[in-house]
């Protein structure tokens, strides 16, 4: 890993092959580089891939800058700059992160070339309170406040090691065969109070509708005119029999979470007249774990 001070924050960041085609990953809440070492690889073979740890997770320090979209996304910048690869860029956002590639792509729209967006977070939540009973909501896994806190609370006790047996069962490891090498790096973030500290202040900021006015602005207008948005997400079936199984919910309600779930993702669609929606057939939320070849091919579409 390398590391830069680009001023609010030191980023630590790794750049896979050495192509003219610049692609540029922004990962989800909580996560570090090494869920990505080998798409960064795969990719490697025919683009410049750089992968990084947004400040406050795993080698990045924390930042100066609360955690805003739109910091998240100077910061990026910054470290782009600083590289000589802000032009032209393909940027694939999982989850929260592709809030941060939507929020870039509306403040640099002359440098984005693309956005592919993986089972994206929205600044939609709102919905799932108006739409669902207090119970089902909580069941539901839509607010993340209260699982952060626990965990933060478990890492200033010192507890990550007792975390580990569990978190080896869980995403992102769960869903891939990673090297010891990446396996323990992801561990090793996920067993920082850090690494949740900044979990948890990217999630209120983003469900903050005063810090996703550039969001919902663009989508309300179509603002990226356009630039061609990718909209990949998970299946349905497979995403329900996930939440039937872990929150214990029936199937009428893991059906309206659903519904829910795919409507407000879909809203990311009017971001551009170039915009198109992909279902991936054999993926829950880590679209890029189960369905890479999807994945390729989003990536490649953008340049055939």
């Amino acid at each position: 890993m390398n590391v830069i001070n680009i001023g609010s924050t030191k980023i630590a960041y790794k750049i896979f092959g050495n192509g003219n085609k610049t692609l540029v990953v922004d990962s989800c809440l909580g996560s570090c580089t090494a869920e990505w070492w080998h798409i960064g690889e795969a990719l490697g073979d025919k683009y410049k891939v750089l992968l990084y740890d947004r400040a406050g997770y795993c080698n990045s320090t924390v930042s100066t800058l609360s955690r805003t979209p739109r910091n998240i996304a100077l910061e990026l910048n910054k470290l782009l700059k600083s590289l000589d690869m802000d032009k032209d860029i393909v940027i694939i956002g999982h989850s929260q992160g592709a809030i941060n590639a939507v929020e870039y792509a509306t403040m640099y729209p002359n440098q984005v070339k693309g956005l592919i967006l993986l089972d994206p977070a929205t600044p939609f939540d709102d919905v799932f309170r108006n739409e669902l009973s207090e119970t089902e909501y909580k069941k539901s896994g839509v607010d993340k406040t209260t699982m952060l806190k626990a965990e933060i609370t478990a890492m200033s006790l010192g507890l990550g090691f007792a975390f580990k047996p569990l978190l080896k069962k869980s995403p992102p490891l769960c869903y891939y065969n990673y090297s010891d090498k990446a396996k323990n790096h992801i561990l090793r973030a996920l067993c920082k109070k850090s690494t949740y500290k900044t979990a948890l202040s990217e999630f209120e900021f983003t469900h903050d509708e005063n810090n996703t006015q550039d969001i919902l602005n663009a989508i309300k207008e179509s603002s990226l005119n356009n630039i061609p948005v990718i909209l990949l997400t998970h299946s349905s079936k497979l995403f329900i029999k996930e939440l039937e199984h872990f929150a214990h919910l029936g199937v009428e309600t893991t059906q309206k979470i659903e519904f829910l779930w795919q409507e407000i993702m879909k809203r990311y669609l009017s971001l551009s007249s170039n915009a198109k929606h992909i279902v991936a057939p054999h993926s829950c939320h880590y679209i890029h774990l189960q369905d890479f070849e999807l994945l390729r091919d989003s990536v490649d579409s953008f340049y055939n």
